[in-house]
C-alpha cells in the first residue's frame, strides 16, 4: 500500500499536545458525560444524523456502556476516546 502524506507547515513543537486520562465509568461526572456526548455528536454527525442520534443530550455511549475509558484532551477539550467493556464467555 502506498500512502502519500503532504508536508505540514507546522513545526512539531507547535502541535497541540494531548493529555491522556484513564477513568472508570463510575468516576465520570455529569459534565464529563456532556463533554463526551458533544465530542461524539461532532465526530459522528458528519457521517449521518442517525449515527449521532445515540449521543443526544448527555448520553456518552451507544449500545453497551463502557466500564473504563481512555480520554485524550487537547486545548479544545476531548480529542480522542477509547471505551473498554469486558465480556464474559462461558464455555461448555
Amino acid at each position: 500500500m502506498n500512502i502519500a502524506v503532504s508536508p505540514s507547515a507546522e513545526e512539531p513543537s507547535a502541535r497541540t499536545q494531548v493529555q491522556w486520562s484513564l477513568r472508570w465509568e463510575s468516576e465520570l461526572q455529569l459534565a464529563d458525560h456532556a463533554e463526551l456526548a458533544d465530542f461524539f455528536r461532532k465526530s459522528y454527525g458528519p457521517t449521518g444524523a442517525f449515527n449521532a442520534q445515540p449521543f443526544e443530550g448527555i448520553r456518552s455511549w451507544a449500545g453497551a456502556r463502557p466500564e473504563m475509558r481512555v480520554i485524550g484532551y487537547d486545548a479544545h477539550g476531548v480529542a480522542a476516546h477509547i471505551g473498554l467493556l469486558r465480556r464474559f464467555i462461558k464455555i461448555g
